[in-house]
């Protein structure tokens, strides 16, 4: 047994001293001097390309002095001529041999902590310092290394689109949003319905400036970056439809193809809100990928979204989770058979918007605003928003009603007269839109009136007006 005791003893005393504090000891580096050097001596940085590797610092280990010691390194970049009085300083730590940067990466150090000009050749140098953690070993340092790099301007991670073709108008507070391509830098898409008209792009919301506009090629984009510029010419859609729009910036090039549209062009509610019968959704009337239901379910309880009316083997709109309760920006997913997931709501009335090319939803109960305005040349008070023509409330608070005497021009509703025109707003589906004396289909914008479709009233003379908050229609009749 002693013998046993001995031998562990020993191992452990071995142990011991081949650890011998890891945070000071290391194997012998050798008497290789410290150097340095960059991946290239001339680099321009890729604007299409931006996680691609655009340099690499790499260096020797250096010498320990035959102490074991680790050895930690500090890299210090700057400005060519600078002396290295500011710049960069990196402490890299132990066992590390080289610094790399990506393009987009190395471009903003050089914009932004440099300050280098976009488009500008900058002379830069690095050199490393090697510190060993044992006594009376002094620093070593490298040689310098010298590069060039050239820097590009900066291109917007974000991209939005206005136009009266589009679905928001020229409303730049609310553009539309496109999303970036997954694995093709700096490209962006949109796929939707476009009214006939024009569009453009901008990279923020709210503000005009800077805009991606039509180049003076065919399939190319011009960057306007100053109002003082006077080219502003926007893109032309001569025939309304569903498209999709495909946009690269870092080649400033852009693709626009009319499409067939969404998988599927008709939807159905269907579960205990409905009495399991197949409800009919409403296709959006300016984006054919959202269908909405407004309406009493007041029952409450399960539900799911049809895509073949009458059949439960057709695949449904389901909530990844079963049983999840109403609320905005909800995931939805698509398929046919088990498991039969549902969205289970409290009950009340509603305004369900299905969203098929986000694939997400919005089930929130419906608050109806506490009075409706009729706005526009042909009203009473004009385009006075202040002084806008009060409608009449009823028993039911989702309806509204209004008889009176309208001239001959345009009228749109307000639900809240909002002194800079960006509030809650009811309009036509079309632009001049000559009312039809029978029940038609609005559309809902807040904030702002988006494309501000308007109804043109024709014929002046005394008219009714009912309308229905809820379910967004409204009857607007001559007598």
């Amino acid at each position: 047994m002693k013998r046993y005791s001995y031998l562990i003893i020993l191992l452990m005393i071995a142990a011991l001293f081949t650890r011998c504090d890891d945070n000071l000891m290391e194997l012998n580096k050798g008497d290789n001097p410290l150097s340095i050097e960059a991946s290239a001596p001339q680099i321009v940085l890729d604007a299409a390309n931006p996680d691609a590797e655009a340099l690499k610092l790499t260096w020797t280990s250096g010498t320990n002095s035959g102490t074991n010691a680790a050895i930690s390194y500090t890299l210090q970049i700057d400005l060519a001529g600078n002396q290295f009085a500011g710049g960069l300083t990196l402490e890299m730590g132990r066992e590390a041999y080289e610094k790399s940067y990506r393009n987009e990466e190395l471009n903003n150090l050089l914009l932004e902590q440099f300050a280098v000009a976009p488009g500008e050749e900058v002379s830069l140098e690095a050199f490393v310092t090697a510190t060993v953690a044992a006594d009376a070993i002094e620093p070593s340092v490298s040689d310098i290394t010298s590069f060039a790099v050239t820097t590009y301007k900066p291109i917007t991670s974000t991209l939005y689109m206005i136009g009266d073709a589009t679905p928001n108008g020229w409303n730049a507070d609310d553009p539309t949003e496109l999303r970036k391509v997954p694995n093709k830098p700096r490209t962006f898409s949109w796929s939707g319905s476009l009214a006939a008209g024009t569009f453009k792009f901008i990279t923020t919301p709210g503000e005009f400036i800077p805009s991606y506009n039509k180049g003076t090629a065919g399939g190319t984009l011009y960057l306007r970056e100053s109002f003082d510029d006077p080219y502003d010419e926007p893109f032309l859609i001569t025939e309304a439809g569903t498209y999709t729009i495909t946009v690269n910036l870092a080649t400033l090039t852009i693709a626009v193809e009319q499409g067939e549209g969404p998988a599927y062009s008709a939807l159905w509610l269907v579960g205990n809100p409905t009495g399991w019968n197949f409800e009919p959704m409403r296709a959006d009337a300016l984006d054919p990928y959202l269908f909405h239901y407004n309406g009493d379910l007041s029952a409450g309880g399960e539900f799911k979204i049809g895509t073949q009316q009458g059949s439960w083997d057709a695949p449904f709109f389901r909530p990844a989770i079963n049983g999840t309760a109403e609320g905005v920006d909800l995931d939805v997913e698509v398929w046919a058979g088990d498991p039969d997931t549902k969205w289970d709501i409290t009950g009340g009335r509603y305004k369900i918007t299905l969203d098929m090319r986000e694939m997400k939803i919005d089930i929130v109960p419906f608050t109806p605003f506490p009075m409706v305005y009729l706005v526009g040349d042909a009203t009473p008070n004009g385009w006075d928003i202040d002084n806008a023509t009060p409608m009449e409330s009823t028993a039911d608070p989702h309806i509204f009603t209004w008889s009176g005497n309208l001239k001959g021009g345009e009228m749109k509703f307000s639900l809240d007269k909002q002194s800079d025109w960006n509030g809650a707003w009811f309009l036509a589906g079309e632009a001049n839109k000559a009312p039809a004396g029978t029940e038609e289909q609005m559309i809902f914008h807040y904030p702002g009136a988006g494309v501000d479709y308007k109804w043109k009233i024709l014929e002046a003379g005394n008219y009714t007006i009912l309308l229905d908050q809820l379910r967004e229609t409204v009857i607007i009749e001559k007598q």
